[in-house]
């Protein structure tokens, strides 16, 4: 009787046993990096340029932010992203906090950081552009 149990228990755990196989997840091991989109600076100027003509500054505040910390940025584009914030931005906390958002972005430029210190005199009070240089400084 013990045989007759021992003989179809073996044949099953032999196969049971060599078919293990683990499973892992190509995502887990691998992660993938998401797909940097380069925008043409053209593109990103037009777009500079809609936001500029809002009618309400924290709407422009909002489109300049977005831009300001997009990936992967032109220096044309930077260029005129802070040509367009001192020249469509009235109220200068938002015009420093566009700015800094600017500076902060990795690809922050020689382009951009010239346009902003020659025009960083247009800001009235000096903690601002303080903030700035400070922040240009530490990069």
């Amino acid at each position: 009787m013990k045989r007759v149990l021992l003989y179809p228990v073996m044949i099953l755990a032999a196969i049971w046993f060599t078919g293990c196989t683990v499973v892992v997840h190509e995502e887990r091991r691998h992660p993938r990096k998401p797909d940097v989109i380069c925008v043409p600076a053209d593109v990103v100027i037009e777009e500079i340029n809609a936001a500029g003509k809002l009618s309400f500054e924290p709407h422009r505040r909002d489109a300049y932010m977005r831009i300001a910390k997009r990936p992967n940025l032109h220096d044309a584009a930077q260029e005129h992203l802070v040509n367009s914030v001192f020249n469509n931005m009235s109220f200068e906390p938002w015009k420093r906090d566009v700015l800094m958002a600017l500076i902060s972005n990795p690809c922050f430029s020689p382009a951009g950081r010239q346009t902003i210190l020659t025009q960083l005199d247009r800001l009235s009070f000096e903690p601002y552009r303080r903030d700035i240089l400070e922040a240009i400084s530490r990069r």
